[in-house]
């Protein structure tokens, strides 16, 4: 297998976030579809949950938004950091969490959950990547986008998503969840979330058109609508190879 590779100067010299605010908007329905699924999965995660990391944590929102969603369920979280490569994170500051600039994956930690809410699309070797974080943890939480539908393919838009936001691979349901499993995951559970719900999902014209046939979509079939229209991600909760054990 190959060393595993080391993060694009795009994100490790600040310039995707540049503006530290990108995606702050959209952290608290991710956060909140996160915790639900996992709550809902308490029995079957092996472990308790007391120590907590967030990696590729971009504004912190999700970190924030996470620790307290937990903490208000009952568990008892003793630990929070959350981790990026880009030097804005030192600006963040929480009094829950502490902030580290630093690749997770060659860090000291040992955590009981991690969290990767829109992170392993935008690394080249993505199985190599997801192997090396879960090295570090008991249960990883993933928020995965699906961006291989219809709509992207026939607008030629991996092209685009290539640059903004620096996608580099595009993942429907099926080839996520054998991507996990391939990096030696066992899925515990997943759900869907509707990203064209989310602020900003519907700015343009052309997403508020697609508004109330989206929504037709997602209570038919969430994997319909991700495959044709878009719009939908998945969010996942998976045991690692520390757990299984």
């Amino acid at each position: 297998m190959s060393e595993t590779p080391i993060a694009d100067s795009t994100y490790t010299k600040g310039e995707y976030f540049r503006d530290a605010t990108r995606h702050k908007e959209d952290a608290s329905f991710k956060s909140r579809a996160f915790v639900d699924l996992l709550l809902r999965n308490t029995n079957r995660l092996g472990t308790t949950i007391e120590s907590y990391a967030d990696v590729g944590c971009g504004s912190g929102d999700v970190a924030k938004l996470i620790v307290g969603l937990l903490q208000d369920s009952g568990l008892n979280l003793k630990r929070a950091k959350a981790y990026d490569v880009s030097p804005h994170v030192t600006y963040l500051r929480d009094p829950r969490i502490e902030f580290v600039h630093q690749d997770f994956r060659y860090s000291d930690e040992s955590v009981d959950l991690v969290t990767l809410f829109d992170v392993f699309e935008h690394v080249p070797e993505p199985i190599a990547f997801l192997k090396s974080v879960a090295l570090r943890c008991k249960v990883l939480g993933l928020h995965i986008p699906l961006d291989n539908s219809i709509s992207n393919a026939a607008r030629n838009k991996f092209r685009s998503l290539l640059h903004d936001p620096g996608h580099l691979i595009f993942m429907d349901t099926a080839f996520a969840l054998n991507l996990l499993a391939l990096a030696g995951l066992r899925v515990i559970d997943f759900d869907y979330t509707y990203s064209f719900r989310a602020p900003s999902g519907h700015r343009s014209l052309r997403s508020r058109l697609l508004f109330p046939v989206r929504m037709l979509l997602g209570r038919a079939s969430p994997w319909l609508l991700s495959k044709l229209t878009g719009g939908a991600s998945l969010i996942v909760i998976a045991r690692t190879q520390q757990r299984l054990e």
